[in-house]
């Protein structure tokens, strides 16, 4: 804090000092700007007004006095040109009807997405239903095809000259707790790194990040769920597959299960406003707020 305020009060001098330059130099259609109370103008063009409490919200921290006070000159100079640039494309457009309608158009825009973000928020605070996902899964199996195989097990890297290392070799395709306990011992010892992932999906992707450079893609030879060892010169590589998905099998339920519930939201969401939007015109039809002067777009 103490090096922040050493370095914005000399820049606050300047501040103080260029609105008795700008505000007479500045000034040129004769508009006079609408100020905000409480804040203290540094520059003005026309009826724009650039404030110096604006100014200290974009100065950077930890610069120099020196460099500071460049900054706060270079903003306000391209602040006035900006300012300037603008008011002369209005004066050099006069028909401004395709502007206006963009951003009428624009504005519309803005509010109903608004507003259908607040509906949806409101209507769909609650998750999706495990059965909701589970029949979408069992009802679209090609959306789950797996262009990837993927993989659940234990990877552990440890240095070719740690002790004991026909333990580990035994240990690692283990898959009782008992082994699992020994393993975790064993790897807070000696291992470089060691994941557990016996409950979650990982990409072979992610997994041939670890290893050492091969001739062939861990993805043709991953075959089905057990031990596999690799080498370099320093480390020794440990993989034990407990599940393996092959790439064109059938996505895991419990990996797709987000992007299913994501996908049941979204489509949800669609229907839902589609109603609403089909229930407004049908009061509007009601109370005759819909004037149609060829019967046919009914």
């Amino acid at each position: 804090m103490e090096g922040r305020r050493s370095c914005i009060w000399p820049v606050w001098g300047i501040l103080w000092l260029l609105p008795l330059f700008f505000m007479v130099s500045c000034k040129w259609d004769g508009k006079s700007p609408q100020y905000v109370y409480g804040k203290t103008p540094v520059v003005e063009v026309g009826a724009d007004v650039l404030y110096a409490e604006d100014i200290k919200q974009v100065l950077p921290l930890g610069m120099s006095n020196a460099d500071s006070t460049l900054f706060v000159e270079r903003y306000i100079r391209n602040w006035i040109q900006d300012i300037l640039f603008y008011q002369n494309a209005i004066r050099n457009i006069p028909d401004t009807k395709d502007i206006d309608r963009l951003v009428d158009g624009y504005r519309r825009s803005l509010f109903e997405h608004e507003y259908q973000r607040r509906l949806i928020e409101q209507k769909f605070s609650s998750e999706i239903t495990d059965n909701e996902i589970e029949q979408f899964y069992n009802d679209n199996q090609g959306l789950f095809v797996l262009d990837e195989s993927l993989i659940k097990g234990l990877f552990i890297k440890i240095s070719n000259k740690s002790h004991d290392l026909s333990d580990i070799h035994k240990l690692y395709t283990q898959m009782d707790d008992a082994s699992f306990e020994e393993i975790e011992k064993y790897c807070v010892r000696n291992a470089a790194r060691c994941d557990f992932f016996y409950d979650s999906w990982h990409t072979v992707a992610e997994l041939e990040v670890l290893l050492p450079a091969m001739d062939k893609p861990l993805e043709t030879i991953l075959k089905d769920s057990c031990g596999y060892e690799f080498k370099d010169e320093e480390f020794i590589y440990l993989l034990n597959v407990s599940e393996c998905v092959l790439k064109g099998g059938i996505e895991p339920l419990d990996h797709a299960r987000a992007r299913i519930r994501g996908l049941l939201i979204n489509s949800n969401e669609v229907a839902y406003i589609r109603k609403i939007k089909e229930d407004l015109y049908e009061a509007a039809l009601d109370k005759n707020r819909i004037t149609f002067h060829n019967k046919k777009n009914q």
